[in-house]
């Protein structure tokens, strides 16, 4: 029973009231974890005398407060003023089934003691379910975080080309004869990164980069085999709830997405017709949307798996104003949008341009920031020009994680947000250095992959704040 949130509903003009809710506590207050005290003002609007509006208005205190701190860990009771009759029902896991529940009180207690068929939720999880499935997300969290990590490093081997078709099953199995490897070397040379690029490569600089490529692909669809059975039995089990049913289709989507856009990325650097500017590269566009997706895939699993994986925490005394959470999505957003443009200056090599900082050359502002036209494709095809906002959209993030933090060290936010905003403000300053450091040196290849995994870890500490903040009560 110390599980459970009990909602008292009174009535103003019962001038009794303290009486009775003082009897409830002496008999009732180590049985719950926590007594909600609601009092009905007099005269309230569309509030009926004798039609326990007071139960209603109890029920909204109730998703309120469920809303703002509990979301799917606890179960609820409302018990009426006089306790004569009394609606107690149990919160799903799911939020819109939970609040479906709650649409049914005031039509209940308008009925009085006539039964109300209410819809059964799921039976809660057990703590070994919860946890098999909060590992299970963490685990293809951490799988997709690996995609990205080997996919920066193809990037920077410019080893993403050198498997030039793309099939299912044909695709993992490598070429295994000398007579299999020179076919594999001869097919590609017949596409323009070689014939721009690689001229002088041999057969063994060829099996690198392949044997590069070849990883990668792999570990995509390793990453989608971990998903998807474990997906289907815990789904066979009848373990998700409706709203994980959707979450669990559209991350499979995302998955498949995921392969598609690969290669569809791959094949823009395969023929001259869709190659920019006549470079044997692939679209930065495509790799924007690859890396961009990648990063949502990412930020779904390891979210879900913060919901259940994490044990509450109990806010005895914290509150914290609603601005600090919405100051949180702002970070949120201008860290993906700083990795979109990052995604840009890797898709046109832009960070070899001017590898000079805090000022680009002698410029603040480069002078070839808008060569092209018409104007709106600098933003994505000119070196200068991305280079230039991808170092504004960082120094801006980095600005305003510190300002965030520093601001906010007088609020209590909770010790586990509290841990999540100190890990983030920590990680920007490491991720700010690694770029920095990227530039001055000319894109070495370890930095580089460094600084994109850091994007990683700079988002994940930005998602536990924002998941951890989400839950401290609300003023």
């Amino acid at each position: 029973m110390q599980t459970l949130i009990i909602g008292i509903g009174l009535e103003e003009r019962d001038i009794n009231s303290d009486i009775k809710y003082n009897s409830i506590i002496h008999k009732y207050e180590n049985k719950f974890l926590k007594i909600i005290k609601t009092i009905h003002p007099n005269g309230l609007e569309n509030g009926v005398a004798s039609k326990s509006s007071h139960c209603s208005y109890c029920a909204e205190i109730l998703v309120k407060y469920y809303e703002n701190n509990l979301k799917f860990f606890y179960n609820h009771a409302m018990i009426t003023k006089d306790m004569s009759s009394r609606l107690l029902f149990r919160f799903a896991a799911n939020h819109r089934q939970s609040l479906g529940l709650l649409k049914n009180v005031q039509l209940a207690f308008k009925r009085s003691s006539a039964t109300v068929p209410l819809k059964t939720p799921l039976p809660p999880l057990s703590n070994g379910a919860k946890q098999r499935i909060g590992l299970w997300l963490a685990c293809s969290a951490g799988m997709t975080a690996g995609a990205v990590a080997l996919g920066g490093i193809t990037r920077l081997t410019e080893s993403g080309l050198s498997m030039t078709n793309w099939h299912w099953l044909n695709d993992m199995n490598p070429p295994r004869t000398a007579e299999a490897w020179q076919e594999e070397f001869e097919r590609y040379k017949r596409f323009p990164e070689f014939e721009q690029m690689n001229r002088e490569m041999t057969l063994h600089e060829f099996k690198k980069i392949y044997y590069m490529e070849f990883a990668h692909r792999m570990w995509g669809r390793a990453t989608g085999l971990i998903f998807i059975v474990p997906a289907f039995m815990f789904w066979r089990r009848g373990l998700f709830d409706k709203g994980m049913k959707i979450r669990v289709l559209i991350f499979g989507s995302l998955i498949a997405a995921q392969g598609a856009l690969g290669w569809y990325m791959v094949k823009s650097g395969l023929h001259k017709e869709t190659l920019i500017d006549g470079r044997a590269s692939v679209s930065p566009y495509r790799l924007a949307a690859h890396l961009g997706t990648a990063f949502i895939l990412y930020s779904g699993l390891l979210w879900n798996s913060f919901k259940y994986l994490t044990k509450p925490d109990v806010y005895a005394s914290t509150r914290v104003p609603r601005g600090w959470a919405i100051g949180v999505h702002g970070l949120l957003t201008l860290t993906f949008l700083t990795v979109v443009a990052g995604a840009f200056v890797a898709g046109l090599d832009a960070g070899l341009v001017y590898p000079t900082f805090p000022k680009m050359g002698d410029y603040w502002i480069p002078p070839e920031y808008s060569t092209l036209t018409p104007w709106y494709r600098n933003i994505f095809e000119n070196p200068v020009a991305v280079q230039f906002n991808h170092r504004v959209l960082g120094l801006t993030t980095t600005a305003a994680v510190l300002t965030f933090s520093l601001a906010s060290l007088s609020v209590k936010f909770g010790r586990r947000a509290a841990v999540a905003r100190n890990l983030l403000a920590a990680m920007v300053i490491v991720q700010t250095s690694l770029g920095i450091g990227t530039l001055l040196y000319h894109v070495p290849i370890s930095m580089a992959a460094a600084h994109q995994s850091g994007s990683l870890a700079l988002l994940s500490f930005a998602l536990w704040l924002a998941f951890n903040l989400k839950r401290v009560p609300k003023i």
